[in-house]
């Protein structure tokens, strides 16, 4: 497949901005001021709670644990690429601007079905941020780099569907799982109509993203437009 689209080692998208190990060193810092930030306030995101309990699984795990499980991820991914160890740091800068243009759309539709409010507002301000960046980095790992690969592999490579309706019901699926994961009995929040929708177009939006640029896009929008609504609020 095109550059753009789909390695055929991997199974993941591969955009101009989407090598694994740009990715790493893009997301380190947003990363960095998440944990950092958490381990001083004892506040962590669901996101990351699960890639811990995850870890746990293969034994002991601490607060680290998300945070080195993006990191192996990625250089694992980045090896399976078969790329040189080159970090285009153009690249990189490039996809600080990147996140924030395609944030933009998820603003705007933000103020069309208005998601100001939640928990993460009755935090100080350096908090407030590194949460919303851990958002981004931990939420597009678990329900977007880890669940929609694990779908269309097993959709497509276990049980020979074809692939893009299963890339398809992955995408719907991970955006719905995302929308519900904020909310009871997995989130804190109540059920509200108008930020589930939100939330599961959201979702939609960030899997095209994933799935065309890659988990750093991804994440790096996400962040954007986390960081963008905390700011303006």
């Amino acid at each position: 497949m095109a550059d753009a689209q789909v390695t055929k080692k991997t199974g993941l998208p591969r955009g101009l901005l989407a090598r694994p190990l740009d990715a790493l060193v893009f997301l380190l810092p947003l990363i960095a001021w998440y944990e950092v930030s958490s381990l001083m306030v004892g506040d962590r995101l669901i996101a990351s709670a699960l890639l811990e309990r995850g870890v746990e699984l293969f034994g002991p795990a601490g607060m680290w644990a998300p945070g080195v499980v993006v990191v192996v991820i990625l250089l694992a991914t980045h090896m399976a690429s078969g790329e040189r160890w080159r970090i285009h740091w153009r690249h990189v800068g490039l996809m600080y601007v990147e996140a924030v243009v395609l944030a933009m759309p998820l603003v705007a539709l933000s103020w069309a079905l208005p998601m100001i409010g939640g928990s993460l507002f009755d935090l100080d301000t350096f908090h407030r941020i590194a949460m919303g960046l851990g958002a981004g980095v931990y939420e597009e790992m678990v329900f977007r780099l880890i669940l929609i690969s694990v779908l269309v592999m097993v959709g497509s490579d276990l049980f020979h569907l074809e692939r893009m309706p299963v890339a398809v019901a992955a995408v719907i699926a991970s955006a719905l799982l995302f929308a519900a994961h904020h909310n009871k009995p997995f989130g804190a929040e109540a059920f509200d109509l108008s930020k589930f929708l939100f939330r599961s177009l959201a979702g939609v939006y960030l899997s095209i993203i994933f799935w065309y640029r890659g988990y750093g896009s991804a994440a790096g929008c996400h962040a954007a437009y986390n960081v963008a609504i905390l700011l303006m609020a």
